[in-house]
């Protein structure tokens, strides 16, 4: 049938037409742009002589699913003279070779047309337009309701909003885009991991002489390491366990070819899938798992079944008003997958779980051999603060410094301040600022929390035992990617409290040369040697740092997954 006559005035505005060529010989979904589906099974079209096509045939489709386009293509709602109630239009017709085509009766066309709200009680009809463009729509017939499987791999199986928070927090690893792969890794990964274990076995490399660390309680002349998340970190590793949702681990094993053809893989169970996130109940979920062979509607009852008075139940129950049935050849999938959820869920999670212990079991080892080297610097440090300490004539002890009133030089020493502040240091990735007190051969690293503002002790007092009024050498060095600066002064103790530096470049060789002087003081007692372990440390922290963005950021996907409304089954849960 033509889609208008010769003179329809509304030729020009009419919707357009979709071409599409299909082998005859073999089955065809055929998707609109606007959402329609055909199904057409092979051997379904006849020529006019009533033999089956065999040719390819030319399938053209217009779908006029819009206001707009309905009116431009005045396609009235009216049946001889009654008003419809209409949730869109489409015309469709088949030729092969020039040879209007019709459709076999008893092997017939499976039509879907996509609409907002399925509304009970629509037919379908048949529009016959006249040379005026006017359409009357005869011969209704009740609609079909079964299902029409789609590739299961184009459906969104995951929590509302779960990849938009992937595309928030990229890039992640080696991905800068949220592609599929990722997207199900990372999903798939939630469940087995919360992300909290990442971060499990750290050891802070922040470590200066004991009595001197601003950043570590010492205990009996011990390190008392604080925990490695600081207060201000916690609450972006909060998790709530009292939450719910759907193991990403279930969503894995029917995400999979075995449930292609079945009501798992179509638009239908991609819809309710949402509101079953919601519940956060897997019973619900495995009532659609485990009855693939019964009608939609038949599920959905006995999911609102399982919940008290809700608005989730209410979604179930409107769900179930639809009256949708099944894919057809339902029983043969239901048959094919008896048996099979349970082995492959257990298999999968199983799977997760391994992958989780190796990645803990390779992150446990970094972070042993970062515990070896941290160990190795604290000795350094005890061994630095011990010959000062020696030098000094006192001893370091759980109640502090002790005049043991014999020592290797005069006691002309105290407590004196020093502050070195580093011009544009928060520009530099790093910055060391050290005090060599050549009196005694002995080396003190500075603290800060800005690389700016570099101190002795600690932030309140930055004071600390030095010789007075003896010459004393000040050095920073810092480093900007692969660049380094360093700056250089002689003092007196007690003269100068406070020195302002500004960095120069500076290569390698020029570094190494300016601190040559003090390469034949003890092995602690080398700059050399310190940045050494500070290099490694430096290493250290970006790994660290990255572990942890990547936690927040697991946590931040977790905490999606499994926000929903806690589910409340019924007695019943049979159906209503």
């Amino acid at each position: 049938m033509l889609k208008f006559l010769a003179n329809d005035p509304f030729q020009e505005t009419i919707v357009r037409s979709q071409i599409f060529e299909i082998d005859a010989k073999v089955d065809n979904v055929v998707e609109g742009t606007s959402g329609t589906i055909l199904a057409i099974p092979k051997g379904s079209f006849k020529n006019s002589k009533g033999e089956t096509v065999t040719d390819n045939v030319k399938i053209e489709l217009a779908e006029a699913l819009s206001l707009e386009q309905m009116l431009l293509s005045n396609l009235t709602t009216t049946s001889n003279g009654e008003l419809l109630e209409t949730d869109g239009m489409i015309y469709l017709n088949a030729s092969s070779n020039g040879e209007q085509l019709t459709v076999d009766k008893n092997n017939p066309i499976y039509i879907q047309i996509p609409t907002r709200q399925r509304k009970p009680g629509m037919m379908a009809y048949k529009g016959m337009r006249d040379t005026d463009g006017n359409v009357n729509w005869i011969e209704p017939k009740e609609l079909e309701k079964f299902l029409v499987p789609v590739d299961i791999n184009l459906l969104n199986f995951y929590p509302k909003g779960f990849e938009t928070e992937v595309v928030a927090g990229l890039p992640f690893r080696n991905y800068n885009t949220a592609t599929k792969e990722l997207t199900d890794s990372l999903y798939y990964s939630l469940s087995s991991s919360d992300g909290i274990g990442l971060l499990d076995g750290l050891v802070s490399t922040i470590r200066n002489e004991s009595y001197y660390d601003q950043n570590t309680e010492v205990v009996s002349g011990e390190y008392n390491d604080q925990p490695y998340l600081t207060e201000q970190d916690e609450s972006a590793y909060y998790i709530d366990y009292t939450r719910c949702g759907i193991d990403p681990a279930i969503i894995k094993v029917v995400r999979s070819e075995k449930f292609q053809n079945t009501l798992i893989a179509t638009r239908e169970f991609e819809a309710r899938l949402q509101t079953i996130f919601k519940t956060g109940s897997e019973n619900i979920i495995e009532i659609y798992i485990k009855n693939i062979d019964k009608n939609l509607w038949e599920l959905d009852s006995m999911a609102a079944s399982n919940l008290t008075e809700s608005s989730l139940k209410t979604e179930f129950i409107n769900f179930y008003e639809q009256r949708l049935t099944n894919v057809k050849d339902a029983n043969k999938y239901a048959e094919m997958l008896q048996g099979y959820y349970e082995q492959r869920l257990e298999k999968i999670k199983a799977a997760l779980e391994m992958a989780k212990e190796r990645l803990i079991k390779e992150l446990q080892e970094k972070n042993e051999a970062n515990q070896i080297v941290v160990d190795e610097y604290k000795e350094l440090l005890s061994n630095r603060e011990k010959y000062r300490m020696e030098t000094y004539g006192f001893e370091w002890t759980d109640t502090g410094w002790i005049n043991i009133d014999r020592g290797t030089i005069p006691k002309n020493w105290g407590l004196e301040r020093l502050e070195i502040v580093i011009q544009e240091g928060e520009s530099y990735d790093r910055v060391h600022t050290y005090v060599i007190y050549t009196s005694i051969k002995s080396l003190y690293r500075l603290n800060s929390l800005n690389n700016e503002l570099f101190y002795v002790r600690n932030e309140q007092q930055k004071e600390m035992l030095m010789p007075k009024n003896q010459l004393a050498v000040a050095i920073s060095i810092a480093y900007q990617g692969d660049k380094s600066f360093i700056a250089l002064k002689e003092f007196e103790t007690g003269a100068d409290s406070v020195i302002t530096f500004i960095l120069q470049p500076a290569t390698t060789q020029k570094i190494n040369g300016a601190i040559k002087t003090y390469d034949n003081y003890l092995e602690e007692n080398t700059i050399v040697k310190d940045l050494e372990y500070l290099e490694l440390f430096a290493k250290e922290k970006k790994r660290q740092e990255k572990l942890k963005s990547e936690s927040r950021f697991i946590i931040r996907l977790w905490n999606r997954v499994y926000s929903c409304e806690p589910a409340l089954a019924d007695s019943s849960g049979t159906g209503f």
